[in-house]
């Protein structure tokens, strides 16, 4: 799944089951595995970005092109790639529907500004993301999670849209700290970045390769996610930067970026909660790409 919302909570103990449930998990078992084989086949990935076709290993980028690369990506190989410090008009927050939409609306406009020079800099190619905000998830249906309702907040790259489900970020305990909710969509809003950059395009088709669920494939969707996590804190700083969040709202957004990440039984394909945090640190100290960059990284450094 997507990234899930911050402080996500260990879920229930499974309860033993009869004949019935084996039967209820063969079928979701089928279910599933349909749905993972229908992505593999139109390019639509369940987690991370789009398959896009197998690339080649090396490339001649061209302006406005985005090459298949990751660790080698202009994106990232940028030592001036940086978010410049941004003055963000933040809508106030609200957990209705429309004053949710303008808060998260502000924010976008925000990231572009912050995202799209750095992206023109480096002759990658740039393009708004679209925006979802709901009440829930009941009845919402994307190429990338079907008609599932079981979702979190989620960045879809085959339709370019960023998935914001009120219901699913947890506002019964962060309340009105919003720069929570606002760290969340800078994340998923990373997944964007990555998608324009070429890099998504990449790291999915080395994970079709490599199996999706291998260790190998699980690693890759580590540094993917682990990625935005850095990214988030880089926009952080930038917003910080600009007058537009105070260092007590900054020192909250890095606390929950350490309560987040893969828990017990979980497929271990976002990271620990301790390297989720460690790279937001990084991205918020450091606001360069170059330092972002874990593909380039041991594996220690990502699982």
């Amino acid at each position: 799944m997507p990234y899930g919302p911050p402080g996500r909570p260990t879920p229930p103990p499974r309860k033993r089951g009869g004949g019935f449930t084996s039967v209820i998990l063969v079928v979701i078992f089928l279910l599933v595995g349909g749905l993972v084989k229908y992505a593999v086949n139109t390019g639509v990935d369940l987690g991370i970005g789009a398959i896009g076709p197998k690339p080649t290993t090396t490339y001649t980028p061209q302006p406005g092109t985005a090459p298949a690369a990751t660790g080698d990506n202009p994106l990232l190989t940028d030592s001036d790639g940086t978010l410049v410090p941004a003055s963000c008009a933040y809508a106030p927050w609200g957990t209705q529907v429309d004053k949710a939409r303008a808060f998260f609306e502000s924010a976008a406009k925000c990231l572009e500004a912050a995202w799209k020079p750095l992206l023109a800099q480096n002759n990658l190619p740039f393009e708004s993301p679209t925006l979802s905000v709901t009440a829930n998830t009941d009845g919402i249906t994307t190429p990338c999670t079907g008609s599932t309702s079981n979702f979190a907040a989620f960045y879809c790259p085959a339709n370019k849209t960023i998935y914001m489900p009120i219901s699913q970020l947890q506002t019964d305990q962060f309340r009105d700290n919003w720069v929570v909710y606002l760290s969340v969509f800078a994340h998923e809003y990373g997944h964007h970045v990555q998608a324009q950059s070429g890099i998504l395009r990449k790291a999915n088709s080395e994970r079709v390769d490599a199996g999706a669920r291998s260790a190998k494939g699980l690693e890759l969707s580590r540094r993917v996610e682990l990625q935005a996590n850095c990214f988030d804190g880089m926009f952080i700083a930038s917003s910080k930067g600009g007058g537009s969040l105070t260092s007590s709202q900054v020192t909250v957004a890095t606390k929950d970026s350490y309560g987040r990440g893969d828990g017990p039984g979980d497929m271990r394909d976002h990271g620990t909660a301790e390297h989720g945090g460690q790279w937001f640190e990084t991205g918020l100290a450091r606001n360069l790409t170059a330092q972002c960059n874990t593909f380039t990284v041991s594996a220690s450094e990502v699982n």
